[in-house]
């Protein structure tokens, strides 16, 4: 838990691949605003899922980190030595009556865009026994999800005013999966409401944002400040990512990359000739409202 106030900010990858010219831009976005502002700056490995982990994917994540010359506060946190803090939150969320066992499966589920609440139990209070139940097997054939029914409202750095009415909108996201796996909502939000002051990461989670203050204010746990950047896409559009192929960073090109990505943020050009050059001066020059008007560019 953070108590001393200071700007605490975090890149938290996933070892489902190598980084990208995305993933350098999402990690300087939020490197440059917690040096900026004279705060720390942690990397997370969000590694959840093992089936979709690459074997030496964050060993290389660190490497490509280090050859680009990010450098970051304490050590590497890894969210798979976070299961007891996960667990023990299911069972707070339990015992008030928030949580419920889904049989849903994704045909059923295919056309609709939210989820519309087919397994909400008409008394939460007695879902609770099997929700324990299910908490205690490994895998089974329901998930767990959330009940959700209260508008979340905040304040993006770059967006502006986000407000969304989750009884309007029904779309209780799942906490456990059928698998016994951990969902990305519930150890994101958990993570990020432990001690963070400042998330900044893409735009394309923006959406994700307000279920996972949800399950940090049913936890009562301070969501901290977001900033959503604008995405960096190929030339089809569409957002590079491991899932499209995108290009691994190559650290033979830093300095063209870094100038690259620096570019993308919106922010005033300079000259440097030198990895160490383009640090001091970027975290100097950094100016977020620059990103923001990036955004509709």
């Amino acid at each position: 838990m953070n108590t001393s106030g200071q700007y605490l900010g975090r890149f938290a990858p996933s070892p489902t691949g190598e980084l990208h010219f995305g993933s350098l831009v999402a990690a300087m976005a939020s490197y440059c605003d917690a040096k900026h502002n004279h705060g720390k700056w942690l990397v997370r490995i969000d590694n959840i899922d093992p089936p979709r982990e690459l074997t030496g994917a964050t060993d290389s994540i660190i490497e490509s980190l280090s050859a680009f010359g990010f450098v970051w506060d304490g050590n590497i946190l890894l969210q798979s030595n976070r299961s007891d803090v996960y667990r023990a939150a299911l069972h707070s969320l339990s015992a008030a009556n928030l949580l419920y066992c889904c049989s849903c499966i994704r045909r059923d589920l295919k056309p609709h865009k939210h989820y519309p609440g087919f397994c909400v139990p008409t008394s939460l209070a007695s879902a609770q026994s099997d929700v324990m139940d299910r908490l205690s097997v490994r895998e089974a054939s329901t998930s767990i999800r959330i009940r959700i029914k209260d508008s979340v409202r905040f304040v993006d750095l770059c967006h502006g005013l986000i407000e969304t009415n989750l009884d309007q909108t029904p779309d209780d996201p799942i906490l456990i999966r059928k698998d016994g796996l951990f969902s990305y909502a519930l150890a994101c939000a958990i993570d990020d409401a432990d001690g963070i002051t400042h998330v900044i990461r893409g735009s394309d989670l923006l959406d994700t944002t307000s279920h996972q203050i949800a399950i940090m204010q049913a936890l009562n746990m301070a969501p901290p400040q977001y900033a959503h950047i604008p995405l960096a896409t190929g030339l089809d559009g569409h957002k590079l990512s491991k899932q499209t192929h995108a290009a691994v960073l190559d650290p033979q090109n830093a300095l063209a990359l870094l100038g690259e990505s620096w570019a993308h943020l919106g922010q005033d050009p300079f000259t440097f000739s030198t990895i160490g050059e383009f640090w001091n001066a970027a975290i100097s020059r950094w100016q977020l409202n620059k990103v923001s008007s990036a955004i509709g560019g």
